[in-house]
């Protein structure tokens, strides 16, 4: 920007477009987990670098049309930007888009598509006014690059703070008035008529005022909407969910199958209301005076199984929620309970609306109420410290039954998780987790190959002994005894299993026909697969089973990703059929999701260059293979590390927002640092002697974050949360900043050898990285974290082998 401007304006445009594009992609990360389910955040990120992507081909194939009125259309572009963050979110929502309908219905890719390209343009006139401020100070592009950054990290940080007072559908509301903010500073010099654009963004605001998340119609919320005389009595939000407090006199939430329990007395069972956290998984909140006597009818569900084992109990429940399995525990004659929860809308809903309804129950002196997420609580706590420990069942059947969950990283599920809880478990302590009843069988068939793998693990001479997996119609309870199961244990597990008609799965010296009783399958599929599990034929039905039930790890915490190639042709017929309990639907929209964006890049970054992007040479083979590798290598460092955190920062909001803080920040520190190495015309020596050290210190530092990353997680357990963003900050600053190094080296020299390669090299990496957004997720759910942190040190060293082999030959 001319000095008539002054440069403390643009460089405020710069930072306020950073931190407005950032904290807009947070946000929607967020709607998407209500509107649709979790695994679509990432898919945002892939838009985020589609928009950005395609911004830098337009600008290149228009550098000789927009010379000399850069300052206007940066103008343009922040006015457009404050406009179309609300118009863009309602138009997203006013598609008809289904996750569950994506391989019945061939409209629902189409949706899939325009969802695309409705909420891309943002992040395409966030790029458009960062790249014309590069071209309106040449000179200091490494100081703007900075600014652009240093914006990013601040508006990650400033959007989690922001969704704890408002709801995700506010958001881009927020954001329209920094947005504006940058369209007026940017507007300086050009007269005064241009401040009247502030009308757009204002009038936009009154657009957002009634704006609405859009629930998938498969969602328990929108279902139970419908429901008689259903409504809303109390809502509460933070950047980890959006609770609603739905009433109804139809609502009726148990813990699963209640199995004897008397027909005359299911009109007795007391009133509730429906707690349904991102509009699906929901939890009972149940009107409580104080009296335990309503709660019998909780005797009558498989998780009642460990209460008739222990005597007096301290109980520890890992997801309290609404706080029927804290109500089953007293009810039981626990003699305390210590409720853990993660989600601080629950503790804001039971101090404040739903406070005398629930009976106070959080505030019992038999209870006590713990804000934090469950494997970190018990990190923190001593050895031997529960009798035992109750995996709360949280997710809706109708969720759970469907698979959207698939791409759910759930670090409580895991090997190196339950090794864990034993170690938290008193000597005659038990572990229960209950899951839904999928058919065919597989949660809790995965559940219990991870029990009995963690056994071995953790030292337990014989697991068979210590397992214990009972079944009604739609639940099945898991128990692991930390000490071998008595005979008179064993004998009340056969009388309960009888009295409440439930299924014996396995227990220690169970034969063939005791199981499959009751609920009769056309085979005892659970007998025959939990025998295999503890026989030397394990392997054999991990490879031969319909469904992938290997255990989940912290490398690879998709406990609910079931989705197996072998049967592929299988999902494909019961989807086809209308069978939606076999499909593995959040694998299928992670498949459409990879196609999708692979489609996007192409089309709107790739083709465009090659139509328009000018005659390119005959090195465009090397150059789209280096600036390719780049896109890929660093999303799928970028995915890792946002999946890989979530064990460290507890909540998948914050390990987006610190990882994407982290990364923007450190990488552009790099570039500019790179640019302050390079002199203004590069020689092939220089480029390649710096990018050949930028690789080589991110493969070290790479390598030895996969071996040192479990050991340091495990020391900061205790920490405060502050604690653990700062230590996140320091473990991501050395590779972030090398990371940014190998960009703008390769592209100053192509640069200086022949600028028709700039707008190739630019939309390649960019195509680049709409795709890796996506396929690093994939590869993380077949492969683990591990190998996508690998295959991006591969890719940085081919990268580094081009540019010296190829590119930098005269």
């Amino acid at each position: 920007m001319s000095a008539e401007t002054g440069r403390g304006p643009l460089h405020a445009v710069v930072l306020l477009v950073g931190a407005v594009g950032i904290a807009y992609e947070i946000a929607l990360m967020r709607v998407l987990s209500v509107a649709q389910w979790h695994h679509f955040a990432y898919m945002i990120i892939s838009i985020a670098m589609l928009g950005f992507a395609a911004s830098g081909t337009v600008l290149a194939m228009l550098r000789r049309r927009i010379e000399g009125r850069e300052r206007p259309l940066l103008a343009l572009g922040a006015l457009g930007l404050s406009v179309s963050l609300v118009t863009c979110f309602a138009a997203s929502q006013a598609l008809p888009f289904e996750t569950f309908r994506l391989v019945t219905e061939r409209a629902q890719f189409g949706y899939l598509f325009a969802l695309y390209l409705v909420l891309a343009p943002p992040f395409f006139l966030a790029s458009w006014c960062i790249a014309l401020g590069f071209l309106l100070e040449p000179a200091r592009v490494g100081r703007l690059y900075f600014f652009n950054m240093l914006g990013s990290g601040l508006g990650a940080a400033a959007v989690v703070g922001l969704l704890f007072w408002l709801r995700p559908a506010l958001v881009p509301a927020a954001l329209t008035v920094p947005a504006a903010l940058a369209f007026s500073l940017s507007a300086v010099g050009l007269g005064r008529r241009w401040q009247l654009g502030l009308v757009g963004p204002a009038a936009t605001l009154l657009l957002a005022g009634g704006q609405e998340i859009r629930l998938s119609e498969y969602k328990g919320l929108a279902y139970a909407q419908r429901l008689p005389e259903a409504r809303i009595v109390a809502r509460a939000h933070s950047p980890l969910s959006e609770l609603t407090a739905l009433a109804s006199p139809a609502i009726r939430e148990t813990p699963g199958q209640l199995s004897g329990y008397p027909m005359t007395e299911l009109g007795r069972l007391p009133q509730q209301i429906g707690l349904y956290f991102d509009g699906g998984s929901v939890s009972a909140v149940n009107r409580f005076d104080g009296s335990l006597a309503p709660f019998a009818f909780l005797d009558y569900v498989t998780g009642a199984l460990p209460y008739r084992l222990l005597e007096r109990p301290a109980v520890l429940v890992v997801g309290a929620g609404g706080g029927t399995e804290v109500l089953s525990a007293l009810a039981h004659g626990a003699r305390h309970v210590t409720a853990v929860e993660a989600d601080p809308g629950v503790p804001a809903l039971f101090r404040g609306p739903l406070r005398e309804f629930s009976g106070r129950l959080y505030e019992r002196e038999d209870v006590t109420f713990i804000l934090a997420e469950g494997r970190r609580f018990m990190e923190g706590q001593p050895d031997g410290s529960f009798d035992l420990i109750q995996l709360a069942l949280l997710d809706s059947f109708t969720a759970a039954g469907a698979g959207v969950h698939a791409l759910a990283e759930s670090y409580l599920y895991t090997t190196e998780a339950v090794q864990l809880y034993l170690r938290k478990l008193a000597p005659q302590g038990i572990l229960s987790v209950t899951r839904w009843l999928k058919m065919p069988p597989r949660d809790a068939i995965k559940l219990f190959a991870t029990l009995v793998e963690a056994c071995e693990q953790a030292g337990l001479p014989d697991p068979s002994r210590h397992l214990v997996l009972i079944r009604s119609w739609n639940t099945a309870t898991l128990l692991l005894s930390r000490s071998p199961l008595s005979q008179p244990q064993l004998a009340e597990i056969r009388r309960f299993a009888a009295e409440r008609g439930l299924d014996l799965g396995y227990i220690p010296g169970i034969r063939r026909e005791e199981a499959n009783r009751h609920t009769i399958l056309e085979r005892p599929f659970y007998y025959e697969a939990t025998t295999a599990l503890l026989s030397g034929r394990r392997e054999t039905l991990y490879r031969a089973y319909a469904f992938h039930v290997r255990p989940a790890t912290d490398d690879r915490p998709y406990f609910f990703r079931f989705f197996s190639w072998r049967s592929a042709s299988r999902f494909l017929e019961a989807a086809r059929s209308g069978w939606l309990n076999f499909v593995e639907w959040g694998y299928v929209a992670l498949i459409a999701t990879v196609l999708q964006a692979a489609l996007a890049g192409f089309l709107l970054v790739l083709f465009p260059l090659l139509l328009f992007g000018g005659r390119a040479g005959r090195r465009r083979g090397a150059v789209a293979a280096y600036f390719g590798a780049l896109g890929l290598a660093f999303m799928f460092l970028e995915i890792a590390f946002i999946q890989r955190f979530m064990l460290l920062l507890a909540y998948p909001v914050y390990a987006v927002a610190v990882v994407l803080a982290g990364f923007l920040l450190f990488s552009g520190v790099g570039s500019w640092f790179a640019d302050r190495r390079l002199t203004s015309t590069v020689s092939a020596g220089s480029a390649r002697r710096i990018v050949a050290l930028a690789v080589a210190l991110i493969a070290a530092i790479g390598l030895t974050y996969l071996a040192v990353f479990p050991a340091i997680f495990r020391l900061a357990s205790g920490w405060t949360d502050a604690g653990r963003v700062a230590l996140s900050m320091i473990l991501l600053l050395p590779l972030a900043f090398w990371m940014g190094v190998p960009f703008p080296a390769g592209l100053q020299l192509i640069s200086d050898r022949n600028r028709a390669l700039v707008p190739w090299a630019w939309g390649v990496n960019g195509a680049a990285s709409v795709l890796g957004a996506a396929l690093a997720t994939l590869v993380a759910v077949h492969l683990g974290f591990r190998a996508v942190v690998g295959l991006a040190l591969v890719l940085y060293v081919v990268a580094a082998v081009i540019l010296s082999a190829s590119l930098s030959r005269s």
